[in-house]
């Protein structure tokens, strides 16, 4: 029957691996060996297991520190369940699995795996999205605008809309587009905020349509950089004839717009977290699947 043997490492998590019928596998630190123990107390080549008439068995290679099995020295010996084999000072249990069991626990490691991952991308992703919701509502409340997004991206041309309140995010071109394109690029080509007090007055914006259709009076537009490198941008607007933004208004823009530079960095870099997480069950199991080749047995 095929077998796990678990390596206890005194200070270091402890290593699976798996065994399978008729098959030759050796222990010891080199990176050759089929059971990697990397440990000092450890041979480059310590011993060797193999299975011989559906027994397992274990033998010592002439290792610097011996070989025992229950705490008893030995060279060779035939294992049993549940036998406790010590490789220099690591300990390392050994069980009798069926194959049906291993496909299980490797199954059950996956989903393990994945579940944590699933729940940290869910958790994180949920906490960064409210965020930016509320930081967004706050600021719409506390400078008097009614409309306002957040688009997140390291391009203009790529920018993905992450919050917006009171406009849709159906469409974002130059003709659909609630709010006003052009102080967006303007932001963004300069690197700098757009304040527009009348933006009929403003000869960059007044002959803009999306400033005309949708009776723009008033609009802010911050583009969030870190590190000289572009991350989103915020935008405000408002329909209101009268609206103008005050110098307090201009401090609360750039102290909420702050904020949300902050939650976007952060969900950049959950972003690139999640990129990683969607390898890790490959990368965690990998050692457990090396050994599912069956390595054919020795002939003496």
């Amino acid at each position: 029957m095929p077998a796990r043997i678990t390596a206890c490492y005194p200070e270091q998590p402890a290593m699976e691996s798996f065994l399978f019928d008729d098959s030759l596998y050796k222990l010891g630190r080199s990176q050759g060996c089929d059971v990697v123990l990397s440990h000092p107390s450890v041979s480059r080549q310590h011993a060797t297991l193999d299975q011989h008439q559906g027994v397992w068995q274990v033998h010592d290679s002439l290792s610097a520190n011996g070989l025992r099995v229950n705490g008893k020295k030995v060279t060779d010996v035939a294992l049993r369940a549940n036998d406790i084999i010590t490789v220099g000072e690591i300990d390392c249990l050994f069980e009798v699995k069926t194959a049906e069991q291993i496909e299980a626990i490797n199954a059950h490691n996956q989903w393990r795996v994945e579940q944590s991952r699933k729940s940290f991308n869910k958790i994180a992703q949920q906490s960064l999205s409210k965020a930016l919701d509320e930081q967004l509502f706050s600021l719409l409340n506390l400078t008097g605008t009614q409309r306002g997004l957040v688009m997140l991206g390291t391009k203009p041309e790529s920018l993905s809309v992450c919050a917006v309140k009171g406009m849709s995010e159906d469409d974002f071109n130059n003709k659909s587009f609630e709010g006003s394109v052009g102080a967006m690029r303007r932001a963004l080509s300069q690197s700098a905020p757009v304040i527009a007090m009348d933006t009929q007055l403003d000869k960059h914006l007044s002959s803009r349509e999306s400033i005309q259709r949708k009776k723009i009076a008033a609009l802010a537009c911050i583009p969030l950089i870190t590190d000289n490198n572009l991350i989103g941008v915020v935008y405000v607007d408002s329909h209101e004839a009268n609206k103008v933004l005050t110098e307090l208004d201009l401090e609360i823009l750039n102290l909420i717009a702050k904020q949300i530079k902050i939650n976007s960095e952060a969900i950049v870099l959950q972003n690139k977290i999640s990129a990683i997480l969607d390898d890790m069950p490959e990368q965690v199991l990998a050692k457990k699947q090396i050994l599912k080749s069956q390595v054919p047995l020795a002939v003496h």
